[in-house]
């Protein structure tokens, strides 16, 4: 993971707390939490336990961009990552993509590379049983 761009969602995450969530005191503080810190400002290595799930249902929604910045960063198999038809994840370059359909496994440029692939491998095969016709 991209460390600078990780520190750069976090700052973003502890501004939205400081300025939207109920629960922040001005210490740094939080009710919810058992540590009683906001756990937007603690810095752990990984962003997948950095979050309070009040600020992820009540706050975080308040500014689409931030979300979508974020859930990227979390790994495929954590419970926030959306597990709509829609969120794919390409089978050649493994980037996440929106699925047009149910059946499609890759993003729309590697639709296209895997689909020349196929297309060189369909002819070259159609050349092969063709030389092997005339030479029988």
């Amino acid at each position: 993971m991209n460390q600078r761009k990780i520190n750069t969602i976090r700052t973003k995450l502890g501004r939205l707390a400081r300025n939207q969530c109920a629960n922040y005191k001005s210490s740094g503080a939080c009710d919810l939490q058992r540590c009683g810190l906001c756990t937007v400002e603690i810095k752990t290595d990984s962003m997948s336990g950095n979050i309070c799930p009040y600020f992820m249902r009540n706050v975080l929604p308040a500014d689409p961009a931030l979300t979508r910045e974020y859930l990227e960063y979390l790994p495929a198999d954590h419970p926030l990552q959306n597990k709509s038809n829609k969120a794919g994840k390409c089978k050649r370059c493994g980037h996440r993509f929106e699925r047009k359909s149910n059946r499609q496994l890759y993003c729309a440029g590697c639709a296209v590379e895997n689909e020349k692939e196929n297309s060189r491998r369909r002819n070259r095969d159609y050349r092969d049983r063709q030389r092997k016709r005339m030479t029988i």
